[in-house]
């Protein structure tokens, strides 16, 4: 912005002085020096060539403020262009001028329209830059568009994104399970395990399987509940 601002002080100093001051001393010299010399705008030359140059200098002064790509500054580089084409045909008088009484000659007539117009359409030709760098900046201008909009679209996803939760230990997690309750320590004794019941004595004549347990005659080799072979000295 600051870049700009002292761009647009250059211009608005050198237009000036281009299109206001310059001329107006150059036409004073030259009035004052051939009262004769008589052209189509003659009378108010002053006042054209303050208004036309001031309205140049103002348009040239807001096309430099604005950034290359934007509309503005294609607009007031148009209308900088146009006012300039108007300035120089006033200033030649349309390119027909006229000295009266100019020695033995009563009047001189001098045409120099077609010079005027190749002047207009060179002068024109500046428009095809003011297009281009209005193409250039434009393209810039998206770019830069579209980067703004990428990184408020990375922005309001980073902000739409849940926190992850704080990070706890496995056997934290795993006894937050439980309740929690009162608890009573027992021995090591009787944690584990419990005694087995006493067996029974087998029936007279009978004998018990150490397998499944079932009673079985004594003359019997093979349990008959669940198959397991007795010990030969089990065997009556």
């Amino acid at each position: 912005m600051r870049t700009r601002f002292s761009d647009a002080v250059w211009t608005a100093f050198t237009e000036a002085i281009r299109f206001v001051v310059v001329p107006l001393v150059l036409i004073d010299l030259v009035t004052s020096r051939y009262p004769q010399l008589t052209t189509a705008f003659i009378d108010n030359i002053g006042l054209y060539v303050m208004s036309i140059g001031g309205m140049i200098t103002a348009s040239s002064t807001l096309e430099a403020v604005n950034r290359p790509g934007t509309y503005k500054r294609l607009l007031f580089g148009i209308a900088a262009l146009a006012l300039v084409c108007i300035w120089i045909f006033v200033i030649f008088g349309g390119g027909v001028a006229e000295v009266v009484d100019y020695g033995p000659y009563d009047s001189i007539r001098l045409d120099m329209s077609k010079i005027v117009y190749i002047v207009l359409v060179g002068v024109s030709l500046k428009g095809l830059l003011v297009f281009q760098t209005f193409a250039v900046g434009r393209k810039h201008e998206e770019q830069q568009a579209r980067q703004r909009r990428a990184e408020l679209a990375k922005r309001r996803a980073a902000e739409a994104k849940p926190k992850p939760a704080p990070r706890t230990s496995r056997s934290d997690a795993y006894f937050s399970k439980f309740s929690k309750v009162e608890f009573e320590v027992t021995a090591d004794d009787s944690v584990g395990f419990s005694e087995l019941p006493a067996k029974k004595a087998p029936s007279p004549g009978m004998k018990r399987c150490e397998v499944c347990g079932t009673e079985a005659p004594t003359k019997d080799y093979v349990c008959r509940s669940c198959g397991a072979w007795f010990p030969r000295e089990s065997v009556e």
